[in-house]
């Protein structure tokens, strides 16, 4: 990732673009006309990143109505709008949101200044070890850490290096019963990467870099810790979507997986 377009409104923003292709209205000119063009290479990517913020929902509602968290810290969160983290969680659970875009987080922080409980820092997912361990959150968190830590759409921009750092930083930092839900992006692409080559060309021009990778080299780069007894789930089954909802295009670039898929990772036995 690179900051170098976070305040520069005259070049496309990765994070603006998101925004956009969601549907959103914090964005600009440039990032509008940069999507589109992304659109065109890949019509499949607006599903893609649909789905992606479905299955934040899904995750959202696991990890507190089932798995009991009750405290929530969401890395690289982007906007805060109204299908995101807070609106689906119970009464009562503390959201800590973050991001590295400090337009994204002032705008997140306006979204979120009447709601209880949920909070925005600037901070980089790659090293979370600063977030979790500032004064301002420290406080925010007594002393806990049995909390639920969310790592959604992010690692397709990290390197080999920043992931594993992330990985040991947020595994040296929590408490034994904690859980790290992770989405692994860019994974064994289809025989049509030639055409994610030119989106990756697109993003590399506004200084976010993709990563693209296979599913064993994340597993290995995420260790210590492991996935829970559901494994490694495809974004198209994480969500119960339909393959049929791919064109054969669809899947020749983005593969039967849809690219991506999630897990709750959980500390390995000692």
């Amino acid at each position: 990732m690179s900051s170098d377009s976070i305040i520069d409104t005259s070049k496309p923003s990765a994070g603006r673009i998101y925004d956009y292709i969601l549907g959103g209205h914090h964005n600009f000119e440039v990032d509008r006309q940069a999507a589109e063009h992304i659109i065109q290479v890949v019509p499949f990517l607006p599903k893609n990143l649909r789905l992606q913020r479905w299955c934040l929902q899904d995750l959202a509602v696991e990890l507190t109505e089932k798995r009991g968290f009750d405290i929530v810290v969401d890395f690289a969160s982007g906007l805060p709008t109204n299908d995101h983290i807070h609106h689906v969680v119970p009464r009562g659970t503390t959201v800590i949101y973050s991001d590295y875009d400090p337009v994204v987080v002032e705008y997140g922080r306006e979204i979120l200044s009447d709601t209880a409980n949920t909070y925005y820092f600037q901070a980089d997912a790659r090293r979370p070890e600063e977030l979790l361990n500032r004064p301002e959150v420290q406080e925010i968190l007594d002393g806990r850490r049995d909390v639920a830590l969310i790592h959604w759409g992010i690692s397709l921009f990290l390197r080999d290096e920043e992931l594993a750092h992330a990985a040991r930083s947020l595994y040296e930092w929590s408490s034994a019963s904690a859980c790290w839900t992770f989405m692994a992006q860019g994974v064994d692409p289809g025989t049509g990467a030639p055409v994610m080559q030119q989106v990756s060309e697109i993003y590399e021009r506004m200084g976010s870099r993709m990563y693209y990778r296979s599913l064993n080299t994340i597993l290995q780069l995420i260790l210590p810790w492991q996935p829970d007894e559901n494994g490694m789930i495809s974004i198209m089954d994480w969500h119960g979507i339909d393959r049929h909802e791919m064109t054969e295009d669809d899947m020749r670039v983005f593969g039967a997986a849809g690219g991506s898929y999630g897990a709750y990772l959980i500390k390995s036995s000692p």
